[in-house]
C-alpha cells in the first residue's frame, strides 16, 4: 500500500463571497521555463513571451524555477498583473532537490475563474529528486487536484512509476479529477513511451499529448505530458484540446528569442466547467488570494 504523506502543507485561503466566472472551459498547462531565475526575470525581451504565454492559459503548473531569492516568480506575477484587468494570482512550492541546484514548482492562476483550495509537497522518502506539488481547485462545476512534477532525467522510468502511485493515492471516492502534468522527460533516451507494462502506462492513465508530439525546441522529443484518469478523459476533458503551445509559431517569434525563453514548449488541454460534476466535490471551499506559499516552515 502507498501512503500519502506531506511537507509544507498549503495555507487554506479565506472564502469567496460569490462563485468565480464561468465561461464554459478552461485551458490548464505546465510550462517548464528553463532556469528561471533572476537573470532570466531581469530580461525584459524575455519576460515579455513569458507572460504573454501564461496569459493564454487559466492555470499555468511552473517548473524549474531556480531563484533562492523568490524575485523571478514575484516578478512574473508582477507582469501578469501589470495593465490586467482580472487579478493573477500564484502557489509557490518549496525549494526542491538533492543537490545545490534546487527548483521550485510555481502555479499562476486567474481568481476571477479559478479558485485555490489548497496544497502541499509530496513528502519525498528517496522516490523523487523533486517531490510534485499537489494543489486543488475549483472551476465552475470542475473541482480537480493538478499533481506538478518535474522528473529526474536518469531516472524516470523509477520516478514515474512512483508518480503514478502518488496519482492513486491523491484520488479518493469523492475525487477522481487528478490530472497529473509537468515535464516528464518521458521520451528520447529517458523513457520508453510505448511501455504499456509501466505503471504510468496503464489502461488507467490517459496520456493526452501524443508520443508524436514535440514538446522539447532543440529536438523532436515529446518530454512534457498531461496524463489523466478515466473519470476526467471521459467528462470534463474536452477532446483533442491537448496539445503543444508552439509561441515560437503563435507570437511570431525569432528562435534566438525562443532559446533564450525556454528548451520547452508548453503543453495544454481544456476542460469543461459547466457541469454537472461526475464524482462530487465534497468538502470543497472556494477561495481567492494573491500569493500562496507552501514552502516549509
Amino acid at each position: 500500500m502507498f501512503v500519502l504523506t506531506v511537507l509544507g502543507v498549503g495555507v487554506r485561503v479565506p472564502p469567496l463571497a460569490a462563485q468565480p466566472e464561468s465561461s464554459g472551459t478552461i485551458r490548464v498547462a505546465a510550462f517548464n521555463i528553463q532556469v528561471f531565475g533572476a537573470k532570466k526575470a531581469q530580461h525584459a525581451a524575455v519576460m515579455t513571451v513569458i507572460s504573454r504565454i501564461v496569459r493564454q492559459f487559466d492555470v499555468t503548473a511552473v517548473q524549474e524555477v531556480r531563484d533562492e531569492s523568490g524575485r523571478a516568480a514575484d516578478a512574473l506575477l508582477e507582469r501578469l498583473n501589470r495593465g490586467s484587468g482580472a487579478p493573477w494570482a500564484m502557489i509557490v512550492g518549496p525549494r526542491l532537490g538533492r543537490s545545490e541546484s534546487k527548483e521550485q514548482y510555481v502555479i499562476y492562476y486567474r481568481p476571477s475563474v479559478v479558485a485555490f483550495v489548497d496544497s502541499f509537497t509530496v513528502a519525498n522518502r528517496g522516490r523523487f529528486e523533486r517531490p510534485p506539488l499537489v494543489a486543488r481547485f475549483m472551476a465552475g462545476a470542475f473541482d480537480f487536484r493538478l499533481v506538478v512534477a518535474h522528473i529526474k532525467p536518469g531516472d524516470a522510468a523509477r520516478e514515474l512509476a512512483a508518480l503514478a502511485r502518488v496519482a492513486l493515492a491523491v484520488a479518493d471516492s469523492n475525487e477522481r479529477d487528478v490530472i497529473l502534468l509537468g515535464d516528464f522527460n518521458a521520451d528520447c533516451g529517458y523513457f520508453n513511451e510505448r511501455d504499456e507494462t509501466h505503471p504510468l502506462r496503464a489502461r488507467r492513465f490517459h496520456w493526452i499529448i501524443e508520443n508524436d508530439a514535440r514538446t522539447a525546441v532543440r529536438s523532436g522529443c515529446t518530454y512534457d505530458r498531461i496524463v489523466l484518469f478515466p473519470e476526467t478523459f471521459g467528462h470534463e476533458y474536452v477532446p483533442n484540446s491537448g496539445r503543444v503551445f508552439r509561441y515560437d509559431s503563435v507570437f511570431g517569434i525569432r528562435r534566438r528569442l525562443v532559446r533564450a525563453v525556454s528548451d520547452h514548449f508548453p503543453v495544454f488541454a481544456e476542460f469543461s466547467i459547466a457541469g454537472p460534476d461526475d464524482d462530487g466535490a465534497a468538502g470543497m471551499t472556494n477561495g481567492k488570494g494573491r500569493r500562496h506559499d507552501t514552502r516549509g516552515r
